[in-house]
């Protein structure tokens, strides 16, 4: 049996853990690889602190009690809240299972004996934390016990160790003590969240505004569009984290916009439908107008989801510009405080659909693109899901989500693969539909999530593309160079005109045949793309023989935009393959 494939997020958080710790933190044992081992042990329980516990670094590192008489415990760390946390952590090399059930019984039993004072049974190191533990624990602090490793979820049996912590401390004080696993899931969140930038906080005055406080808060009014100019050039594309596109830059609409600025300033408040904003929350500054002439606001969490190409086309100008050209907008806030989970997202949906809008632009708001985007910027691969003015072309490190769908439709392998790669050669657009967004009757109504499933990873997608480009890449040149003999029968189809059509069909097949999608490093290996170049080889002539072999009233663009023929010569083709293996 194949040994696991380590997954990227495992090796991107290695890096990041040798960056903080590697001269700070000394592992122990007798081997390198124990001795390794031991150090990215140390070293997650220190990043989880450091990351999620507000600890500093040198906190993070002194709060190591690991070795002998911990009792189970790594960890122990008091945070500026009084909050106690109490932490267990195992590397797992392989990024799967979970620590050992001995291990964490060990750590229950250890979390008992600190909690109800036992800590003559530890040593020095948890010792010398005895005062600031006492002086917590007689200050009503919470506790926070993690458990955290680099595997999967945890089962059920160390679920119910857990459980008997919380049962046995949480009678008087429910929320005295929570337990915690992070796995590398959740490790991986943490990574990404550190390295993303921090919340806008802004001031923005308001004119005659307005509000509502049922069921959700939100206020309007009109702002000034230099102050919105003046967002843009501070905050850029962070300003519009939330949206589903960046700015667009020379589009009809957008020339449009930007000539109104030019010409009649004074009227854009009239010709335009206004901005719409998210905010996490809001408050009116003093002094407060009573008749909302004029209000200040302070948000924070802020982010356009609603009017990006205004604030683009606005910020086409300098600032100063609108000191002699004055504008305004309508702008609205909808405070995401008290509000549901999925509120923003279908907020950011309606508003946008009132316009013309891609299918593709509503997968940014798909958290799950965002960490493999982010995942695969930390390994030094430009994943675009947004699209805007300042895309950088397609290259070697750099691909989009347009790249990537019709791509990963030829990875499908269900009863109805032949939809999927049908529609990655004729109408990619409808490889992005979802339950709501098109009509029931669509075959693809769920394209989407099937394309993009939970279990995809970063480095499939990536590998996927770097297939499927060299493949699109190859066939498109052997048919350029092929010369077809003269006087072919009349319903027998040219060889060029089939390597011309046959890409998408070709490409299923050949992730069918040799699955390196699922390859172990992130870029493809000089030794795969040799034998990828070969089956390629294989496979395109094999096809060209078998759809000559079939006859046909139709052109090839024909038959490979049909369903039905694509099953047909599929069919042919893998026996054909499988005779001459």
């Amino acid at each position: 049996m194949a040994a696991p494939i380590r997954p990227l997020e495992l090796t991107l958080l290695c890096a990041r853990l040798d960056e903080f710790f590697a001269e700070r933190i000394i592992g122990t044992g007798q081997t390198d690889e124990a001795r390794r081992s031991n150090f990215l042990s140390k070293a997650i329980a220190a990043f989880v602190l450091y990351e999620d516990a507000g600890a500093s670094l040198d906190e993070a590192i002194a709060a190591s009690i690991d070795g002998g008489f911990d009792q189970g415990i790594d960890s122990v760390f008091i945070a500026a809240d009084q909050t106690i946390w109490l932490v267990q952590s195992k590397y797992k090399d392989t990024g799967v299972g979970e620590p050992e059930l001995g291990e964490v019984s060990k750590f229950r039993d250890g979390v008992f004996d600190l909690l109800q004072g036992r800590w003559e049974r530890f040593n020095a190191a948890l010792q010398a934390h005895g005062a600031a533990l006492m002086s917590a624990l007689s200050n009503e602090a919470r506790v926070r016990v993690v458990l955290v490793h680099s595997g999967t979820a945890i089962s059920d049996d160390r679920r119910h160790i857990f459980s008997e912590i919380e049962r046995a401390f949480n009678g008087a004080r429910p929320d005295f003590v929570k337990c915690y696993s992070y796995g590398l899931v959740t490790l991986h969140e943490l990574h990404i969240d550190g390295r993303s930038a921090p919340d806008i906080e802004e001031n923005i005055v308001l004119r005659d505004f307005g509000h509502t406080v049922a069921p959700y808060k939100a206020v309007y009014g009109r702002i000034d569009a230099k102050r919105l100019a003046e967002l843009w050039a501070e905050y850029k594309d962070h300003l519009v984290e939330r949206n589903i596109r960046r700015f667009k830059g020379s589009t009809v609409v957008n020339a449009g916009l930007s000539e109104t600025l030019q010409q009649e300033a004074d009227h854009f408040f009239y010709f335009n439908n206004g901005v719409t904003f998210l905010c996490d929350r809001f408050r009116e500054q003093a002094p407060i107008d009573p008749y909302r002439l004029s209000g200040t606001f302070q948000f924070k969490g802020l982010s356009i989801i609603n009017g990006a190409q205004t604030v683009g086309a606005i910020a086409q100008e300098p600032a100063a510009y609108y000191d002699a050209h004055p504008a305004e907008v309508l702008a609205t806030f909808v405070c995401l405080e008290n509000a549901p989970d999925d509120f923003g997202d279908r907020v950011t949906r309606s508003r946008n659909r009132q316009n013309a809008v891609d299918l593709e632009d509503f997968a940014a708001l798909d958290e799950r693109q965002s960490v493999w985007r982010q995942t695969l910027e930390m390994a030094g691969v430009e994943y675009q899901v947004k699209h805007g003015d300042d895309d950088a072309p397609a290259s070697n490190t750099c691909f989009s989500i347009r790249d990537a769908a019709p791509i990963l439709a030829c990875t499908m392998t269900g009863s109805d693969w032949q939809e999927f790669v049908v529609a990655a050669k004729t109408d990619k657009r409808r490889l992005f539909g979802r339950a709501g967004l098109v009509g029931e009757s669509d075959s693809l109504r769920d394209a989407y999530f099937r394309l993009f499933p939970d279990s995809l990873t970063a480095r499939q997608i990536w590998r996927s593309v770097q297939i499927g480009r060299i493949v699109q890449t190859k066939v498109r040149d052997r048919a350029s160079a092929e010369a077809d003999p003269a006087n072919l029968p009349a319903e027998t189809l040219p060889a060029r005109e089939i390597l011309k059509h046959c890409g998408w069909l070709l490409l299923h097949v050949l992730f069918i045949r040799t699955q390196l999608q699922n390859g172990v490093e992130l870029m493809l290996t000089m030794n795969e793309c040799g034998d990828l170049s070969r089956e390629i080889d294989t496979v395109a002539q094999r096809m060209v023989d078998v759809v000559q072999a079939m006859q046909w009233n139709k052109q090839a663009r024909s038959v490979f935009e049909n369903r039905a023929d694509c099953r047909a010569v599929k069919g042919r083709l893998m026996a054909a393959l499988a005779q001459q293996n």
